[in-house]
């Protein structure tokens, strides 16, 4: 990739004081430059995009060679890497894990069935993690909503990463800022990153357990009927999730009487058997609806070129759509979602077409000239600009604006919002999945690196439509795919209308013992789970990590992405090809090695390893000084856990160490210190291994026993069944 030949632009450096960042950015080092146009117009202050306007520090010198230039109405600023750097992040992407000589549109667009050619998807994340040759590693964040393209290819330094954003025009012309996170680990950067755009706040316990989903389940009946079904097959979940045939014409905030008479009702006896339940919502507001009436008398929805209520085909027809950059529109929308989610007592939300997506335009979206109020919004001045300007932004406010719906609507409970459309800083509001995925081996694969990636670009809530959104799986894919997805963040299936059913149970007897044994698995795993959550909210941690997280160094991770880390310390190996028995794994080197989980016995010490992968496994390997945790399987997190199974893994030297936070899984309680933050270490010495445990936080944990298991010296050791603050286990 050559150098722009456009104007250069000059531009300041200056350092951030990451201290006011957050308390665990100190170890990295952020610097901004801000690049001025040739009448000195630099970048909106304060961001549009950022939530919070970070302190400058004094001039500095940026870690890397940057430019910006100026051609054809785009702005662009190039940062350079020495050879052997690898490229991560840029958001939501299909295709492989590591993004070297790829390029990235950044326009949030329907792609229904992608494939690796179609670009730009649902959401924008103006953000690449680059890890140097040393591990060092070196976040770039573009402080920009417009449309923009990432490159990433060789250049004469060795490579380069081009970010390059539409620079607007008139009063709108504008240039962005640049974010350089530097740190000596890409997981210090992670944290940063996430100190910067925002992190999520800690969701209910029900929305990490499974969720159900179908376009659509069409009547109270059914979806009745298969919550009983779960029940009696002893199959775990906790959502059941109601697709837009539960509206009335499929208008917003309505609800079809003749098909769903009482869904507050049916709430309520899904609560009783375990179960919550989601409603999607649709930003297109029906133009024959007492809501648009309600939205043209008060001026609350997009205008066209000529100043009219743009118009644009959706499911209900013809449609206005909500201009959420005014924040009169967004306090609006949320008191019509609390009044909604107040009448229905649905348990949470799901934001869906919201890019906003039209059926009915050569774009798949609002023309760009439409104009936008950007009234009460941080950086933009309250005088507006057109949808190309807005456009990128438009699903996260929607989502900011549901989520305040669902916190007035229960505000003792904490909100669950799903959005299909974001932008980098919108994890704060909701989680999101991947799309309109296929049923295909490829789409399966898929799953795991955009999840990855998802996560390294600040949202570490994400997941796939399990078993594939459209067209058919055979019995092998469904299987592989609910064992590979069973670890994942966010852990819904979900089907299109017309394709055959995808309940655990839809093909035979066999595949439906697989099916409950992988959602069985993450049950028992819930601990360990929400324990990681609990770290996102706090430091912005993705979930799951790619394995070059455990070594950044070393070159042979960088492009792996047929398995992934939960958290540090559980190496999770999915079988991801066709008619696999059995497949390599490669080891991260660590003191002690890997152990099988949850059987112990000799950890594996060799570099890689072919390992017995069968349909119906999961190969799972626990780091040599983890301590992990289990939970004994039940129907869904409504029913209290009786059993908590501590496992230590002892490390070469016999030390172990591990973290386990619990609380009530709803409701703000935590916030006031009632919660279990257990902190546990391990001392193996010749003739016993002591285990001690720190605790903080007031909660009461409803475990009523507990089961030690020690792997030390290719052994198994067991405990008593309760364990106290410390504990000395005798070695044989």
């Amino acid at each position: 990739m050559s150098a722009s030949a456009g104007v250069a632009l000059g531009f300041e450096t200056r350092a951030l004081e990451t201290h006011a960042l957050a308390p665990d950015a100190v170890a990295v080092r952020v610097i901004t430059l801000r690049p001025r146009f040739e009448d000195g117009r630099s970048a909106p202050r304060p961001s549009l995009l950022l939530p919070l306007e970070p302190r400058l520090g004094p001039p500095t010198e940026p870690p890397a060679a940057v430019s910006f230039t100026r051609d054809e109405g785009r702005v662009r600023a190039r940062v350079e890497f020495a050879p052997g750097s690898s490229f991560y992040g840029t958001g939501e992407v299909p295709g492989p894990l590591e993004r070297s000589g790829r390029s990235v549109t950044l326009w949030n667009t329907d792609t229904f069935q992608y494939g690796a050619e179609n670009d730009p998807l649902y959401q924008s994340h103006p953000y690449v993690l680059a890890v140097r040759a040393d591990g060092s590693a070196l976040g770039i964040l573009a402080d920009s909503i417009r449309r923009g393209t990432i490159t990433i290819a060789q250049c004469d330094a060795g490579q380069a990463v081009e970010l390059a954003f539409d620079a607007g025009a008139g009063e709108w012309a504008e240039p962005f800022d640049l974010y350089l996170i530097e740190g000596s680990h890409p997981a210090e950067v992670t944290r940063a990153l996430g100190a910067l755009v925002g992190r999520i706040a800690l969701p209910p316990l029900w929305a990490l357990g499974y969720q159900q989903c179908r376009w659509s389940y069409l009547s109270a009946e059914e979806l009745r009927a298969l919550a009983l079904e779960f029940r009696r097959r002893g199959i775990p979940c906790d959502g059941l999730w109601l697709d837009i045939d539960y509206m009335e014409r499929f208008q917003v905030f309505t609800v079809d009487p003749a098909t769903f008479p009482d869904l507050a009702g049916l709430g309520d006896e899904l609560r009783a058997l375990g179960f919550h339940t989601v409603a999607i919502l649709d930003p297109g507001v029906a133009v024959d609806s007492e809501l648009a009436r309600e939205g043209l008398a008060r001026g609350l929805f997009v205008l066209d070129e000529g100043g009219q209520p743009a118009t644009g085909k959706v499911w209900p027809g013809a449609c206005h759509f909500p201009d959420f950059t005014s924040a009169a529109v967004r306090a609006w929308w949320s008191e019509h979602v609390r009044a909604f989610v107040a009448e229905t007592r649905v348990d949470g939300l799901w934001n869906d077409m919201n890019e906003p997506s039209l059926m009915d335009s050569p774009t798949k979206t609002l023309p760009e000239s439409c104009r936008h109020a950007g009234t009460g919004l941080v950086g933009s001045s309250g005088s507006g600009g057109d949808h190309a300007r807005w456009h990128n932004l438009y699903g996260q406010l929607m989502a900011e604006a549901s989520r305040a719906g669902l916190v007035r609507a229960h505000p003792d409970k904490r909100p669950f919002l799903l959005t299909r459309s974001n932008h980098l800083s919108g994890a704060r509001f909701a989680a999101t999945w991947t799309g309109d995925n296929r049923a295909t081996w490829e789409h399966l694969r898929w799953s795991l690196s955009m999840a990855l990636n998802l996560g390294l670009s600040g949202q570490p809530f994400s997941g796939p439509d399990v078993g594939g959104f459209s067209d058919n799986p055979d019995r092998e894919l469904f299987a592989r795919w609910f064992e590979l997805a069973c670890l994942l963040p966010f852990f819904r299936g979900h089907a299109e209308k017309g394709s055959r059913r995808k309940e655990p149970w839809a093909f035979d007897a066999e595949t439906e013992a697989r099916v409950r044994a992988a959602i069985e698995r993450r049950m028992k795993l819930l601990p360990t789970l929400y324990t990681l959550f609990r770290e996102a909210s706090e430091s912005g941690a993705p979930v799951v990590r790619p394995l070059f997280f455990a070594d950044p160094a070393d070159p042979a991770l960088r492009t792996l992405d047929d398995a992934f880390l939960l958290g540090d310390d559980l190496l999770v190996a999915p079988a991801v090809h066709e008619r696999a028995h059995e497949r390599s794994v490669v080891f991260p080197k660590t003191p002690g090695g890997w152990y099988p989980f949850p059987a112990g016995g000799l950890p594996i010490t060799e570099r890689e390893r072919v390992v017995p992968a069968p349909l119906g496994t999961l190969p799972l390997f626990a780091r040599a000084g983890a301590i992990l945790f289990e939970h004994d399987p039940r129907p869904s997190t409504a029913t209290p856990p009786k059993l908590l199974v501590v496992h230590v893994f002892c490390d070469e030297s016999g030390r172990a160490a591990g973290r386990l936070y619990e609380d009530e899984g709803e409701g703000h309680a935590h916030a006031q210190g009632v919660y279990r933050d257990a902190r546990f270490t391990a001392t193996a010495s010749e003739s016993e291994v002591v285990i001690v445990e720190h605790t903080t936080g007031t909660f009461d944990s409803p475990v009523l026993e507990r089961l030690l298991l020690v792997h030390v010296g290719g052994k198994t050791l067991l405990a008593p069944r309760r364990l106290a603050e410390s504990y000395r286990v005798p070695r044989p």
